[in-house]
């Protein structure tokens, strides 16, 4: 038997699946000042004190690395960073980097050692947090490694290389993973030590596993170095929540409609599309893998009031549904005053759209006027996602010659606010719509039935004569002239399923994130060549349900 946990903006909620049946369920309130509160009561909600059920394995997902994020309340990180000649760094990153000396080329050699003296400039005073960052340090991280180690001679809170948290070429987005990752790492420390302890507190021992923004899941122990691929677990989670309930093969979107957002996702021929070259936090673009996902500020506790007379919805969020003792009207309101929603006191949210209307106008017509203004945001945010999908760069030849633009017919909402809103949503679009069952969960599920996954990289040069894998900080010579891809491939292959066998991760279903094969050519001679490669367990679900009740599309 597994269980699911989903931390999210407003609840948590908890759920026990097993062989494709939800066995309990649970929602609490989020307890955002002490997390361990919440936690406990919706473990509680779901699994009874003297149950006799096994827990075999425990999985989560969280927003709080994302609001943390969104709302600026992470620490302050100092870059440090090795760029080489002729990059300007203005503008590139969240912060002012200090520029240092130091260089590794393309080609991974070091033309230039960092200086000391420049470096413990940095660390005038203790308990600072650095990201340190090299240029093509991922085909030698020496000088990041030697960097690292002079500001550990300063007691620093905490250090963080690059080249650890990505293996990615793209130095940019490698820098600014580096430092989210270092800024949002006591927030998921003080996360995972909550709920560890709440796990503890009810003597549940199985394994534990946290999502990542691809869908895979890391064991929590593991996690706790890399907090910043816990950033859209929540919306990833809700991805795997509709693949498990609701498989579809068509081109499709999916809703997840929470209390402070709504998120939206695309999927072709049953699979849902990524972020090509990583995700985009805060504007700055990073090399966390990532499902290609758009955030609006809409959900079921968006507030809503009167600007010159015009309804307006969101996207601040400033409590809970007046129905459930909130103090301003909500979208929530809107959808129970109109009988879309049964939850808390109907009297208190007929009284919220009353405080709405115009003179001579009902409560029901306040209603329809703001889910529909709800719903038109919803629906432009869906238009531009799906502009945005169509407008990518086409790669090959047969796209060219055969296109094959995203076309969407269906909708898929889950969240506590799908059943009431999606319709409407739907409706707008003109296409039809499937609320499935156990929607309003859908986040605990697809955290609960995720698949363990992990990730490694390699950067090979035959003609220098080595291999490297940045994420292990190895470097080791190539014996073979003749070394190829495929020997690429298995090198990593081995080195990827020994470290998830030390992370508990019995999967050895593979697959190629990308790869990168070219000739290097000195005068008219090839002399080598430069291999790029990089395999990942395979993301997915573990579990389909098949509980007999399937979603009905409404047309």
């Amino acid at each position: 038997m597994w269980l699911g946990i989903d931390v999210g903006g407003t609840f948590t909620d908890a759920v026990l699946v097993e062989d494709g049946k939800v066995i309990s369920q649970s929602k609490a309130p989020t307890t955002h000042d002490d997390l361990l509160i919440g936690i406990l009561a919706a473990i509680d909600l779901a699994v009874p004190s003297g149950s006799p059920l096994v827990i075999e394995r425990v999985a989560l997902s969280t927003t709080v690395v994302t609001n943390a994020i969104i709302q600026g309340a992470i620490s302050e990180v100092k870059i440090v960073l090795m760029p080489g000649p002729g990059l300007n760094t203005e503008g590139l990153f969240p912060v002012k980097p200090a520029l240092v000396s130091g260089y590794i080329d393309h080609r991974g050699r070091v033309v230039k050692r960092p200086n000391e003296q420049e470096v413990l400039a940095q660390a005038t005073l203790p308990g600072k947090i650095f990201a340190v960052a090299g240029k093509f340090a991922v085909r030698n991280p020496v000088n990041e490694q030697q960097v690292s180690e002079w500001l550990g001679k300063c007691k620093p809170r905490l250090v963080i290389a690059a080249s650890k948290v990505s293996g990615s070429l793209n130095f940019i987005r490698r820098t600014n993973s580096a430092y989210y990752n270092a800024a949002c790492y006591f927030v998921f420390e003080k996360f995972a030590q909550a709920m560890e302890e709440a796990l503890a507190k009810r003597a549940i021992t199985a394994p534990v596993h946290i999502l990542k923004a691809d869908g895979g899941t890391l064991p929590l122990a593991l996690a706790k170095d890399y907090p910043i691929e816990s950033f859209f677990t929540g919306p990833a989670a809700s991805v795997l929540g509709v693949m498990a309930l609701q498989p579809s093969m068509a081109d499709t979107i999916s809703l997840d409609i929470g209390g402070t957002t709504t998120d939206i996702a695309l999927w072709r021929k049953g699979k849902p599309l990524f972020a090509e070259r990583g995700a985009t936090i805060a504007g700055y673009n990073t090399a966390v893998r990532a499902f290609r996902l758009h955030s609006v500020g809409i959900g079921g506790d968006s507030y809503v009031r009167r600007e010159s007379d015009k309804i307006v919805v969101g996207p601040m969020r400033l409590g809970p549904a007046m129905a459930v003792g909130g103090k301003e009207p909500t979208l929530s309101d809107a959808m129970i005053a109109r009988g879309d929603r049964v939850f808390g006191n109907k009297e208190a949210a007929i009284a919220a759209m009353a405080s709405l209307a115009l003179p001579g106008q009902s409560v029901q017509d306040v209603a329809n006027q703001v889910i529909a203004e709800a719903a038109y945001i919803v629906r432009q945010a869906i238009e531009d996602t799906i502009t945005e999908e169509i407008a990518q760069p086409v790669y090959t030849v047969n796209d060219m010659i055969h296109p094959d633009p995203f076309m969407p017919h269906e909708l898929i909402g889950v969240g506590g606010a799908a059943a009431g809103f999606v319709p409407v949503i739907a409706k707008q679009l003109g296409v039809s719509y499937i609320v499935p069952p156990r929607a309003e969960i859908a986040n605990a599920i697809g955290a609960a039935v995720a698949r363990p996954t992990m990730s490694l990289t390699m950067r090979a040069d035959t003609a220098e004569g080595f291999y490297s894998i940045p994420e292990l900080l190895l470097k080791q010579p190539i014996h073979s002239p003749q070394f190829t891809l495929d020997d690429a491939r298995k090198i990593l292959a081995d080195h990827l399923l020994e470290r998830a066998r030390e992370a508990g991760i019995r999967s050895t279903d593979l697959e190629e994130v990308y790869t990168e094969e070219f000739n290097m050519i000195r005068g008219f001679s090839t002399i080598g060549k430069m291999i790029s490669c990089s395999l990942q367990i395979k993301p997915g679900v573990l579990m389909y349900f098949n509980e007999g009740q399937g979603g009905v599309r409404h047309e």
